[in-house]
């Protein structure tokens, strides 16, 4: 009896011995967690060799932490081990961030997986925080992954953010100009530079069923299916882009050629004529007219219907600057019949020939720049156009001289 008593006995003191082993692992796993949640409540001085050793110690107790049954599913770990990354690729040395090259994506993926276990939302408000500086970091790394060429990892990059756009409520990521849309059209930059045309269309198309405006999106569907040789397709994206973007040059470009390619160009001209013999007065089915008739040299056709434009709308910019290039085109044939005469008058008569449509060119782009509300690149381009055109005349009219100074220093405030 006293045998068995003792038996009794012991089992107690060994089952009670294991649950006081097994009650002081779980507490030796929330001391770690609690050690690195010190380290960030009370911090040593950023930069100092206190900060950067207790950054050391926190990657290997919260990694402990993440590993042990315990504390695998306590939203508290997960959350100071998003923390822990999160500030080594912030704030590491170079050291702590070559030990730890993916910290970004570690410190992205236990922070979510605090929100997912987060089931009391005691910490789920501060780890969607996090992720919003995760997302600053995904989208800087897929900006530089594009300029180095690796695009796939770019896209990459760009999705980690896309998912984190929905927990932007304050719009901190839209203040960095960090939205939906961009990285899409980020995206799809990143897929036609990678050849991957499939994933490309489908950005492309996300960007029209969003009605993103910008004509480049047409303009890159077309191609990509003109690469595919499905010009019919091609076809399709240019008519939308142009129903979009009824002047931009570009595209009307674009559709002439594919017209062209076709076999119809005289159909795009027809359909247009038809479309101003019903809207006289539109000024756009105009300019799309001119600017069609100058890519097939119909140079007098073009001049006429720019001049239309302009009455209608005197402040058309684009229409001047277009029937500028047209004076400017009409300089090509004399300019050759120049290289080809032996006769010193014809020469000379030929030259102030292109002096007159030089001057009626200059005055045009003298209007496109008064009127027009140019971005710096485009009136940087205009100013360099005018100030040769300047330079040319005043050769033989010295009143072009403060003209070329002019255009001289704003293209030097521009530069």
């Amino acid at each position: 009896m006293t045998n068995n008593n003792t038996m009794q006995n012991m089992k107690k003191s060994i089952a009670g011995l294991i649950l006081v082993c097994l009650t002081g692992i779980a507490s030796a796993q929330s001391f770690k967690v609690e050690t690195v949640k010190g380290h960030f409540e009370f911090p040593a001085a950023e930069g100092s060799d206190e900060f950067y050793e207790n950054l050391d110690k926190d990657v290997e107790l919260i990694d402990a932490a993440a590993t042990h049954p315990k504390t695998a599913n306590d939203p508290k770990m997960w959350y100071y081990r998003g923390l822990t990354y999160l500030t080594i690729y912030l704030q590491g040395t170079e050291v702590q961030r070559s030990k730890h090259p993916n910290s970004l994506n570690i410190a992205t993926e236990a922070l979510y997986k605090c929100i997912d276990t987060d089931v009391k939302k005691k910490y789920t408000e501060k780890a969607e925080a996090g992720l919003l500086n995760c997302a600053i970091g995904h989208y800087n790394n897929g900006v530089a992954q594009y300029k180095n060429a690796e695009y796939t990892e770019a896209i990459e990059s760009y999705k980690k953010v896309l998912k984190i756009i929905p927990l932007d409520k304050d719009g901190n990521l839209k203040r960095n100009n960090i939205v939906k849309e961009t990285l899409i059209q980020y995206s799809s930059y990143a897929a036609v530079s990678n050849e991957d045309y499939a994933t490309a269309k489908k950005y492309l198309n996300e960007l029209i069923d969003m009605n993103f405006m910008d004509p480049n999106i047409y303009i890159e569907m077309v191609r990509i299916y003109l690469i595919e040789k499905d010009t019919n397709t091609a076809l399709e994206y240019v008519t939308k882009g142009r129903d979009m973007f009824e002047t931009n040059t570009t595209l009307i470009d674009v559709e002439l050629d594919l017209y062209l390619k076709m076999g119809r160009s005289k159909e795009l001209i027809d359909k247009l004529n038809a479309a101003i013999e019903r809207d006289a007065e539109n000024k756009i089915y105009y300019f799309a007219r001119a600017v069609s008739n100058m890519k097939l040299e119909n140079l007098q056709a073009a001049e006429d219907d720019y001049k239309k434009v302009i009455e209608l709308d005197p402040g058309f910019a684009d229409a001047y600057y277009n029937l500028g290039v047209v004076y400017v085109d009409r300089c090509k044939p004399i300019a050759k019949k120049i290289d080809e005469s032996r006769d010193f008058k014809e020469q000379n008569r030929l030259a102030t020939e292109i002096d007159g449509w030089y001057k009626k060119a200059a005055i045009q782009f003298e209007e496109a720049m008064a009127v027009g509300s140019y971005a710096d690149a485009e009136k940087l381009e205009l100013a360099q156009t005018m100030k040769k055109l300047y330079g040319r005349l005043m050769q033989n009219d010295a009143s072009y001289k403060a003209k070329y100074e002019d255009m001289k220093a704003l293209i030097a405030t521009l530069e």
